[in-house]
């Protein structure tokens, strides 16, 4: 009679498995850009190839009717020159350079600082044009004018605070830049970030209100208004009782009743991994004619039985329970002491919202889970 029983080190794998979670988080982080205070950076650009030999003699043609509409005095039609001197070469630093001088010109900032950064990336400083960085750094300092020093000193520290989980007294540093330069929209969108931190919702709101109204077009604006739906919800108060109830009919179910989604989720693969470890593994029996050495397998043709069996049903069960009522009793105490992410404690809470549908005219958007912190 011989067996074969695997180890129970096989449910190793299997409970780690059981506790990936994917996690998909899109959080809003602090803004520390300083006005002023370093040199302007550009995006990363991909030098294109060349363009063939008819292309280049009329773009060449387009600048030289650039130049002579600039005699004239009619910079405007220059610009639509320029513009499409670039489109048929846009490998060209200095054609990119001429363009952005007329648009800063024009007062066209933003294009012009577009202009000047391909410039830079093409190799104007190769080709002898030396001042592409100098007029760049003009135009951003002129775009975005550097703060009063008091602002600037009370917005580093905010950031330091932060970074230390000191979020009451990162808070007051960021309330202080707001208070000397009020139409700092980052200083407004890092206070509004910190009161959200400790619990004070209808202040951060504000913050979050004022920050979208002196960037109207700022490229986290969207995220930023769910951030402030998220605010504005109304906050559910779970019972204690009933969180211990549904943790104990269900593993992590009294998470996700108290709102912690991601913890549901974890002592509900614990519990599902150890269940499904405990019938998984099997063991086989083989009643063989005769003896067999040690370690050996009896030959298929003096095999007269087999048996099989699931030894750790018990256990695994047993596992899933532990985990169950663990978790239960977790969220119960999570629940009856207000929370895992109280105001003033310093904690960030996860939120995870459920599959939604979005429709807007004729795109429909699919969020399948939505992770927030």
């Amino acid at each position: 009679m011989s067996g074969r029983t695997p180890p129970v080190a096989a449910l190793l794998p299997l409970l780690a498995l059981a506790c990936l979670t994917p996690l998909s988080a899109q959080e809003l982080s602090l803004k520390r850009h300083v006005p002023g205070t370093d040199t302007i950076s550009c995006p990363s650009i991909r030098v294109p190839a060349r363009p063939g030999a008819e292309e280049q003699a009329e773009a060449s043609r387009l600048a030289s009717s650039a130049d002579q509409a600039l005699i004239l005095g009619d910079a405007a039609r220059a610009r639509e020159f320029l513009a499409r001197a670039t489109e048929l070469d846009p490998s060209s630093a200095e054609l990119a350079y001429r363009y952005g001088r007329i648009l800063e010109d024009l007062h066209e900032t933003d294009q012009a600082i577009e202009q000047f950064c391909r410039a830079l990336a093409l190799g104007s400083r190769q080709e002898g044009i030396g001042d592409a960085r100098p007029r760049l750094e003009a135009l951003a300092r002129a775009r975005d004018p550097a703060v009063p020093q008091e602002a600037s000193r009370a917005f580093l520290n905010g950031l330091l605070q932060a970074d230390l989980r000191q979020f009451s007294a990162a808070a007051q540093s960021f309330a202080t830049a707001v208070r000397v330069a009020p139409n700092w929209a980052d200083a407004w969108y890092n206070r509004g970030l910190m009161r959200s931190r400790v619990g004070d919702a209808a202040g951060a709101v504000a913050d979050l209100q004022e920050y979208l109204s002196l960037r109207p077009g700022a490229e986290d604006a969207i995220l930023v208004s769910r951030h402030i739906g998220q605010l504005q919800a109304p906050v559910q108060v779970q019972s204690p009782a009933t969180t211990l109830t549904l943790g104990l009919l269900l593993p992590g179910m009294g998470q996700f009743y108290s709102g912690r989604a991601l913890g549901g989720f974890t002592v509900m693969a614990l519990a599902g991994g150890a269940a499904a470890a405990g019938f998984l593994i099997e063991e086989v029996t083989v009643e063989c004619v005769g003896s067999v050495p040690s370690g050996g397998i009896c030959p298929p043709e003096r095999i007269i039985g087999e048996t099989s069996g699931r030894p750790y049903v018990v256990h695994g069960l047993a596992a899933a329970g532990v985990v169950t009522v663990a978790g239960a009793i977790e969220a119960y105490l999570k629940a009856r002491g207000g929370g895992g992410g109280s105001a003033g404690t310093g904690r960030l809470s996860g939120r995870v919202s459920g599959p939604s549908f979005e429709a807007r005219g004729s795109r429909l958007t699919l969020s399948i889970l939505s992770f927030g912190f």
